[in-house]
């Protein structure tokens, strides 16, 4: 037995720093190729491998540098260094280069961001541990030299990470886009002096009032609506130098909003959402990866720099003479590491190459010639956001549709281990998140919704410009299709009238039979329905403050027990029959039902007076417009940092809708100025 202990000791004390430095190097591949994908992706598995390894590859390089510094005490008592603690020392760059992670990812959340000193701290800390390794080792040999590039090569790595983490940082992005403004005075400051001078050579001096109006300023590469892809990236670009303000909530001016309306009017529907994802993506970038740093003149310089130093190091190490000297295994891993270094630069100036920054700039230089070669390459050419929104649907979680993962498991364990694996489960929450997420679907959206939302904004917007007189409460879509009995649905609070109409649109939906006329609204009202619900019961913080989770509790528990009386039903159709007959008073389930605080009883009772309006096409754009009107106020009323922290999900619907009626100039971001006065002598 000692023997054995003895072997694995022996094993481990070979194998720690070999294992560490090739889990960098694995961890570092997936955050290259992977990380990028939270843009376009909302796939659990993703998040959870970018989570893992942004998470590891810290520690695990930083204990990979503990270990050759502390390796370094190994040397003969003729202070000759071992070849292989020499070589060992020849990965520390290495280990800064991964400590400076890739251009795909600097931040797994906006947290990250903020927290950039905390990173700084850690830039101080591993290269001087690095240095420290470097010159203890140094002995001028080949090796030695060559470690001195790298050096330079990691550094600069990890420089720019913590730069970019800084750039991204809420309070750095304030500064950045707050511009000087004037501090209110005098118009002219010679306006005095100009007057004594006046009146003493006896001229009749009246002051005048002049009114300085602000005209729009010309739009940045805006054009007609037949427009190539690379004017809408234009676009996109210079409207999120403006807009990117509301993401760290500062306000726009009038200027602004008269910019953005001078493009957004005269766009299709199909296009506006295009430059809003070309925007957010472009947000994206900014936030989670090294754009702020790469997309530079010194940073495309460093790219060349590192690449040509890490090829050189790749070649003159290749050709050396004394590699017999080191153990084969190390040699494995130290070519592994300069190979994979390289590969990885490569894959990176690649992406750079044919990413929307790059046909920016291209643009911007008037380098047709070489945007056309790219244009026609198309590689790398992801989507800029997942195009799909979830979907929850209540009565399927009440009357438990789906089985939980582990179900198949339990059923083969006995009850009361069973039981306390249960008990177990729910003190980790885990209970709890499975139940959410197994609900969740996704849906890709269809252009005959963002068609829908599109035209409601600019009736929206067009409202607003006629408005004279009635500046109060906007009329609700209830209000407006004449259905004055159903206000009262919309004056409750957000989160119930999210369950009242999710409630209600359900029972219309699967209790009445589909004709092509209607179809469309149908399928629309459904999926805005099962949307907002989902975002009411994963997200919360995006929608408006209220009793959400409590009263989520509440209604399921009521359809639980409603499904549940006078016996279980397990067909949603029979349960949806069931709710219409209670709210006509046709079938009496017991006064629990009629509650005031119900939103069970709401929900169908709404559904009922819905069903009794005989136009079908008017019903279903009645309940379309009425989600799309809930739609448009959680967007408005979700601050800036929800917005981002979405971006590395996949992107929500809910903020593009929110970028686009700020492009509109409908939401609360526009500080109208009142007009400046301008005085103005006349001497007659």
């Amino acid at each position: 037995m000692e023997a054995l202990v003895q072997t694995l000791t022996n094993l481990w004390k070979e194998w720690q720093l070999r294992g560490l430095v090739l889990l960098s190097l694995i961890f570092q591949t997936i955050l290259i190729v992977v990380g990028n994908r939270r843009k376009y992706s909302n796939q659990l598995l993703v998040r959870f491998a970018v989570w893992v390894a942004y998470l590891a590859a810290d520690t695990v390089a930083t204990m990979a540098l503990g270990i050759i510094s502390n390796d370094l005490g190994d040397t003969s008592d003729n202070g000759e260094l071992d070849a292989n603690i020499e070589l060992h020392v020849f990965w520390a760059p290495f280990l800064l280069l991964h400590l400076g992670g890739p251009d795909t990812i600097t931040a797994y959340s906006l947290e990250d961001n903020e927290l950039w000193l905390r990173h700084l701290l850690g830039l101080a800390l591993q290269t001087g541990v690095a240095l420290y390794t470097f010159f203890m080792a140094w002995r001028g040999s080949h090796l030695s030299i060559l470690s001195t590039l790298m050096v330079f090569v990691g550094v600069s790595k990890y420089v720019e990470r913590t730069w970019a983490l800084r750039s991204a940082s809420s309070e750095q992005i304030k500064g950045s886009m707050l511009a000087r403004r004037d501090l209110p005075g005098p118009s002219n400051p010679n306006l005095l002096k100009e007057y004594d001078v006046k009146k003493a050579e006896g001229y009749n001096v009246i002051p005048n009032r002049v009114i300085d109006i602000q005209l729009p300023m010309e739009a940045f590469a805006f054009e007609d609506n037949s427009i190539s892809k690379t004017n809408e990236l234009l676009k996109a670009y210079g409207l999120l130098q403006i807009f990117k303000r509301i993401f760290v909530n500062l306000l726009l001016s009038s200027r602004d909003r008269d910019t953005s309306l001078t493009v957004f009017q005269n766009l299709s529907f199909e296009k506006a959402f295009e430059v809003v994802e070309m925007e957010l993506a472009f947000m994206y970038d900014l936030l989670y990866t090294k754009a702020s740093v790469v997309y530079s003149r010194w940073g495309l310089s460093l790219r060349c720099i590192n690449l040509s130093l890490t090829c050189i190091v790749l070649v003159l190490f290749s050709s050396a003479d004394d590699k017999h000297k080191y153990k084969k295994a190390d040699l494995v891993i130290t070519f592994l590491l300069l190979v994979v270094a390289v590969v990885l630069d490569i894959y990176a100036a690649l992406v750079i190459l044919f990413s929307d920054w790059t046909f920016v700039w291209l643009s911007l230089h008037k380098r047709t010639s070489i945007l056309k070669v790219i244009t026609s390459i198309q590689l790398f050419k992801n989507p800029r956001w997942s195009n799909s929104i979830a979907q929850y649907n209540l009565l399927s979680f009440a009357l438990r549709e789906k089985p939980m993962i582990y179900d198949p498991i339990l059923s083969q364990v006995k009850p009361h281990h069973c039981h306390r694996i249960l008990k177990l489960f729910k003190c980790l929450g885990i209970v709890e998140k499975q139940e959410k997420e197994r609900y969740v679907t996704k849906e890709v959206i269809s252009n005959s919704l963002k068609e829908c939302i599109f035209k409601h904004l600019k009736e929206r917007l067009k409202a607003t410009v006629q408005e004279t007189s009635d500046v109060g409460r906007q009329k609700f879509a209830v209000e407006i299709y004449g259905h004055g009995e159903l206000k009262w649905s919309m004056e409750k609070g957000f989160d119930e009238r999210i369950l009242i109409w999710h409630i209600a649109t359900d029972i219309c939906y699967y209790l009445e039979e589909s004709i092509e006329a209607i179809q469309a609204k149908r399928e629309m009202s459904i999926l805005m329905s099962r949307y907002v619900l989902h975002l009411l019961v994963n997200y919360p913080s995006m929608l408006p403050v209220g009793l959400g989770d409590i009263l989520i509790e509440d209604t399921c528990a009521e359809v639980i027990d409603f499904c549940n009386t006078p016996e279980p039903q397990k067909n949603k159709i029979e349960v949806y029959e069931m709710m219409v007959k209670a709210a006509t008073g046709a079938e009496l389930l017991g006064m629990r039902y009629r509650a005031g605080k119900s939103m069970l009883s709401n929900g169908y009772s709404l559904a009922a007076k819905l069903n009794e309006i005989s136009n079908k096409e008017e019903k279903w754009n009645l309940i379309a417009d009425t989600w799309v009107e809930m739609l448009a106020h959680a967007a408005t009323h979700c601050e800036g940092s929800q917005h981002r922290q979405q971006l590395r999900r996949g992107g929500q619907l809910l903020t593009h809708i929110w970028l686009l009626m700020a492009h509109l100039g409908l939401t609360d971001h526009f500080q109208i100025p009142q007009p400046r006065d301008i005085t103005r002598l006349t001497a007659k």
